[in-house]
């Protein structure tokens, strides 16, 4: 079985604390399977092409530990330049974080402006449910129908997460919908990492039978 973590930041970050290869060797020494790098595009800037280069080399420096993926976490508040979207196909995925906040773009513009990216494309840190309340529609149904995947955040900052834990019914949504979820501690100093809940999120994916993006 595959314990994956999609959501790590590095010193790329604005607000990591580790370099790459410290937190791909935590994720190691946890016993993941699968390690997302995300660095915040804000914080990356111009150096987009440095960063691409450099989980490059690690991905062939610990292709025989672990497996890891590029990603990119995108600003919603409000929406990056579009430059980012011609980048993309270059990365494994992108987030798009808080995309259920006050000052995020509208849900509607945001539908139509990922379209642009040539990339898996995943929610973090989002609450479905209450995007859905606030625009009276089954954004779950608008994520599958775009191919979205929805992100578990486990890092003990978002209610969403423990809520979905402890709610048959909105768990029993996202298994009927079919629609893809990914795993993410969120981490930015590996010292915090929390493996115990995201070993249980990637369980409780299995329990419901939804497709893992990893």
């Amino acid at each position: 079985m595959i314990t994956a973590d999609l959501h790590n930041h590095t010193i790329f970050s604005y607000d990591g604390s580790n370099s790459p290869e410290e937190i791909i060797e935590n994720a190691i020494s946890h016993g993941i399977d699968v390690i997302g790098i995300t660095d915040h595009q804000f914080s990356i800037g111009d150096r987009i092409g440095e960063y691409f280069e450099y989980i490059q080399h690690c991905k062939i420096k610990y292709q025989s530990k672990i497996k890891v993926l590029c990603g990119l976490e995108i600003g919603t508040r409000p929406k990056p330049d579009d430059f980012l979207a011609a980048s993309s196909e270059y990365f494994d995925y992108v987030l798009f974080e808080s995309l259920d906040h006050a000052e995020a773009m509208d849900f509607y513009e945001f539908i139509e402006w990922q379209r642009r990216f040539r990339c898996p494309k995943g929610l973090a840190h989002t609450d479905v449910f209450r995007l859905s309340a606030r625009y009276d529609l089954d954004v779950v149904e608008v994520l599958r129908a775009n191919d979205i995947f929805w992100e578990l955040n486990t890092s003990g900052n978002y209610v969403y997460y423990y809520d979905f834990l402890t709610n048959d019914k909105k768990r029993e949504k996202i298994r009927t919908s079919g629609i893809c979820v990914s795993v993410g501690s969120d981490t930015h100093r590996v010292e915090e990492y929390r493996f115990k809940q995201i070993r249980r999120a990637n369980s409780l994916l299995r329990e419901l039978g939804n497709p893992f993006f990893c």
